[in-house]
């Protein structure tokens, strides 16, 4: 029996047969999920929260990879967020640059996403690190070969499409020299199209290839997290965070944060009173000597 609470929702759980992968909460989360939170709340607020408990601070501006709705629809409340796609709207596509965007994110979400991007992979990294502010951050889940080998499974891909032949699924490519081929080792997670997987990293490639991109420094996850149900096996995707330089709340955040301190005191405040106020009232009504009559009688209400 596994029990934690989920810092996505909040939820209490309690799981017989716990497992990494499928959904361990009502609220669709799982290990990856619940660790890509944990690592976004200690790199915003230095410690762990749960996401409904953020303050609500839209000076902070993030940019989500098909990011799960679980999460999203919170983030987008909490923050000037926006979940994109590269299949739907709203598109976005990280191979293209954005120069009109580049310096304007806190931070960037990619829950395993990174496998499924054409090559070169190098330039997605490359536009994620430009489009991060100076001290933004990109939050990443990505499943990494146990034996560390990163593997490029359509290197010379140039224009191509996945289509069904017969009963089988099928990739065509026309290479840059124009050779035509086709391939039907293909890998699909949750479904074929848009989920074919490119590549499998290996950690320490994929350390390598975000440093290259311009990142300078990349912290893995690798403890449990027992409390919040993070705990790893060798199944579940590396989550990690890839810095340009380390965090800090920029000016208008800070002002939002203290904001919203301020207006808790005042309603702490309204609650004493009232508190006091009710507290006043019954004592008044406790020396009421119609209740000291009723007392005396042994009838009427007992106050403490």
């Amino acid at each position: 029996m596994v029990s934690f609470i989920c810092n996505i929702c909040g939820r209490h759980n309690h799981v017989e047969n716990f497992e990494t992968e499928p959904a361990s909460c009502a609220c669709g989360s799982n290990v990856r999920l619940r660790a890509l939170i944990h690592l976004l709340s200690v790199e915003l607020f230095g410690q762990s929260l749960v996401l409904t408990d953020f303050p609500r601070l839209k000076a902070i501006r993030g940019l989500g990879m098909t990011d799960q709705q679980c999460y999203a629809s919170i983030l987008a409340e909490k923050f000037d967020y926006t979940n994109t796609y590269y299949d739907r709207e709203p598109r976005f596509d990280f191979t293209e640059s954005h120069e009109q965007l580049a310096g304007s994110y806190d931070f960037i979400l990619s829950a395993d996403v990174l496998e499924h991007i054409a090559p070169p992979i190098e330039r997605a990294l490359e536009e994620t690190h430009r489009l991060l502010k100076p001290s933004g951050f990109f939050g990443v889940t990505i499943f990494c070969s146990p034996d560390d080998r990163m593997s490029e499974h359509f290197p010379g891909l140039h224009e191509y499409r996945v289509l069904k032949l017969g009963d089988a699924v099928v990739l065509v490519n026309r290479r840059r020299d124009g050779v035509v081929e086709i391939r039907e080792d293909l890998i699909f997670h949750g479904g074929s199209g848009e989920t074919l997987e490119m590549r499998e990293f290996g950690i320490s490639g994929l350390e390598g290839k975000l440093l290259e991109a311009g990142f300078r420094q990349v912290k893995f996850l690798t403890d449990n997290i027992a409390e919040i149900g993070v705990l790893f096996d060798r199944h579940v995707s590396q989550p990690l965070i890839a810095r340009k330089e380390s965090f800090v709340l920029a000016p208008a955040a800070r002002s939002q944060l203290i904001d919203q301190w301020q207006a808790a005191l005042e309603e702490a405040r309204k609650e004493r009173e009232r508190a006091d106020g009710l507290a006043s009232q019954i004592r008044m009504a406790a020396d009421s000597r119609w209740l000291r009559l009723g007392r005396t009688l042994g009838a009427g209400p007992k106050f403490d």
